[in-house]
């Protein structure tokens, strides 16, 4: 009987060495990827990404300085994007990028992280339909504002009779046949 009581203690021992030696295993593993995200995160952070809710609540937990610097740089970074988003051609981005990267001193410690940030803007915007469809220059942009006001392209043609008879081109949407 007594024989029975230590088999089945030793067993019941075995089990939870088993069962310790998981749970040792498993929170090894836990920690191993907590510093692996935590890895990834810092790297993002400072490449100038942008980060998830979720990865700035896991910096202002466990990094509460390197989350202040990516707030910074995440707000200059919207900066900048409201203002491409403003934009009237091509140029006008960028030089709107470039005074900003030009505003952050020498001498800020979070410089390299607020310029990756706003390269990253920049690269985006370059990527998007919007800046596509923009216009090269300024005078191309003024260009077009005056055709959309009504002051369009304009075809002067002499007639047979000398008479100088005036259309606007079609894309105005308003074709003209003098005489008709």
């Amino acid at each position: 009987m007594l024989k029975k009581e230590s088999a089945a203690s030793d067993a019941k021992l075995g089990q939870q060495l088993m069962a310790y030696a998981r749970s040792l295993q498993e929170e090894g593993q836990k920690r191993e990827s907590e510093e692996a995200y935590a890895a990834k995160v810092y790297a993002k952070a400072r490449s100038g990404q942008r980060l998830t809710p979720e990865e700035m609540s896991f910096l202002a937990r466990t990094n509460p300085e390197l989350y202040r610097k990516v707030l910074r740089a995440q707000t200059l970074r919207r900066e900048l994007e409201s203002r491409l988003k403003n934009c009237k051609s091509k140029q006008e981005a960028q030089e709107v990028f470039s005074a900003a990267v030009g505003s952050i001193s020498e001498k800020d410690p979070d410089r390299d992280m607020i310029i990756q940030a706003l390269n990253q803007a920049f690269k985006e915007f370059k990527k998007s339909g919007t800046y596509e469809n923009l216009p090269e220059t300024r005078e191309e942009a003024e260009n077009g504002k005056n055709r959309k006001k009504g002051q369009g392209t304009m075809e002067y043609v002499q007639n047979g009779n000398g008479y100088q008879e005036v259309y606007l081109t079609e894309e105005e949407g308003i074709p003209f046949v003098a005489g008709a």
